[in-house]
């Protein structure tokens, strides 16, 4: 049998070679690593969607909360966090993601509730206004009726 260049080397080139072989994977590895963090370097908030897949491509994985879009990069070992299409924070750390998602989620709350207080007080004017108006029409029917009899 004839196995070309394999036969003609001994053990110790062939261990030598995997070694080398092993070490100039990891290079490679490395590497790309190191440009798609560099790459996510420059994702910003007040960026849109766009704009992130262009600089850090796209995301391991997506996901809707509320009113919120969770767009992860393993890789890079980052969260992005986009409220109406537009990066809201850019998270780096486990655990700095799920305190800054809980964070995220408070001012958020923080928001609709203001809305909400916003939306009562004026449905309560609204509210107020038509009852007001409502009395004058009534009042002016029943005026109205009286004078014709």
């Amino acid at each position: 049998m004839h196995y070309g260049l394999l036969t003609n080397l001994t053990q110790t080139q062939i261990t030598k070679m995997k070694k080398y072989l092993i070490v100039l994977l990891s290079i490679v590895m490395l590497n790309s690593c190191a440009d798609k963090q560099k790459e996510f370097s420059s994702v910003k908030k007040g960026m849109s969607k766009e704009e992130v897949l262009q600089q850090a491509g796209e995301p391991t994985s997506k996901r809707d909360i509320l009113v919120a879009e969770v767009w992860k990069y393993d890789l890079a070992d980052r969260t992005v966090i986009f409220r109406n299409g537009i990066v809201y924070d850019v998270i780096t750390s486990t655990e700095a993601r799920i305190d800054s998602i809980e964070s995220s989620l408070k001012e958020t709350g923080k928001d609709l509730r203001e809305t909400g207080k916003g939306l009562g007080e004026t449905l309560k004017q609204t509210g107020d206004t038509i009852e007001s108006k409502s009395r004058r029409l009534k009042n002016n029917l029943v005026g109205d009726s009286s004078k014709k009899n």
